[in-house]
């Protein structure tokens, strides 16, 4: 559900904000503003995640998985949608930061951080093993979300309040450094589960693979496949600032295309034979939906060179990475 376009302030009543010693009085919020239109209107690329959505693992009743499956769990909470961790701090670097008192200044707040804090908490909870370096890594997530959590929590107010116009800034000359290091010590955790939970989960992918081709079970089999090609496609432009304009990028990435294709073409083909009265609109034709979309998207950037393509790029690889995590719950172990 979208937020309300306009702020309509019911009440008001001074409390104080404390950040790292600093004092500041600004006044509380009944109703937030729409940030659903910057995000529309912003024409640079905003990153989602270094990764896409990460898949879950299949749930096989042992403490180790389901402590991955917390990590992986709130990963894709703060890393992934409109106000996950990398458009927010686009929004706050790149106009929050930038804004004059007479501008109408969005503040953002990622959306799914305290969920995804739980989801860690969770896994760090569970007695199973896990690499010393994802659970470091983890650790310094939750440290630094929940700092985040509660500064954006405290700043909020005063820019939904447009309090900066009556005292010139002065209090967001004082905040927003200090959510600026919030949001980079999370980024740099984040970027770190990211990197290790990647290598984890193509090991993963290839594993299941060669299970399902030895079942001769080939739905599961390109399903796996498809989804591969296309992780390495996001993955290929995950420096879209930069990436979206480099005619090399696009030489690697016509050969994932057409390797994801022919994977989609065979994904069809075994599912007509394997389900040919299932309904159209399952989990699995959503795959290949949401991957079919993710190479148009491609072809767009490739010819426009803009920026903004990249993260629809991502998104559509992001469903497709949903739709199979749904698939998940209802699958044995393999």
């Amino acid at each position: 559900m979208r937020i309300p376009a306009f702020v309509r302030l019911f009440a008001l009543a001074a409390f104080t904000l404390s950040l790292s010693g600093c004092v500041v009085l600004i006044p509380t919020v009944v109703e937030a503003v729409n940030q659903y239109r910057l995000n529309n209107e912003a024409e640079g690329a905003v990153l989602e995640s270094n990764t896409g959505a990460l898949k879950l693992v299949k749930d096989s009743n042992d403490p180790e998985t389901g402590k991955l499956n917390d990590y992986i769990s709130g990963y894709n909470s703060i890393m992934v949608g409109n106000w996950s961790l990398w458009p927010s701090w686009n929004t706050l670097t790149n106009h929050t930061m930038k804004a004059k008192p007479a501008d109408t200044i969005s503040f953002p707040v990622v959306a799914g951080l305290e969920k995804g804090i739980t989801s860690f908490k969770k896994g760090l909870a569970v007695n199973a093993q896990a690499s010393p370096e994802l659970n470091a890594a983890v650790t310094a997530a939750v440290t630094a979300g929940e700092k985040l959590l509660k500064d954006e929590r405290s700043s909020l107010p005063y820019f939904r309040d447009q309090v900066y116009r009556r005292d010139n800034l002065d209090g967001g000359r004082v905040v927003l450094p200090i959510l600026k290091a919030d949001y980079t010590k999370l980024i740099d955790a984040m970027n770190d589960i990211g990197a290790i939970l990647i290598k984890q989960q193509r090991a993963e992918t290839l594993r299941r693979m060669d299970v399902f081709k030895s079942q001769r079970n080939m739905v599961p089999y390109y399903a796996e496949q498809s989804l591969l090609y296309g992780q390495d496609l996001v993955t290929l432009f995950n420096d879209p600032e930069n990436s979206v304009a480099d005619n090399a990028k696009y030489v690697a990435g016509d050969k994932i295309v057409a390797s994801l294709e022919l994977s989609l073409k065979n994904l069809k083909k075994s599912l007509e034979a394997d389900y040919p009265k299932r309904e159209g609109n399952n989990d699995l034709d959503s795959i290949i939906s949401h991957l079919e979309g993710t190479i148009k998207v491609y072809r767009f950037m490739k010819e426009k060179k803009t920026a903004k393509s990249f993260n629809l790029m991502m998104k559509r690889y992001s469903n497709a990475v949903e739709s199979y995590n749904r698939i998940l719950k209802f699958t044995r172990p393999v």
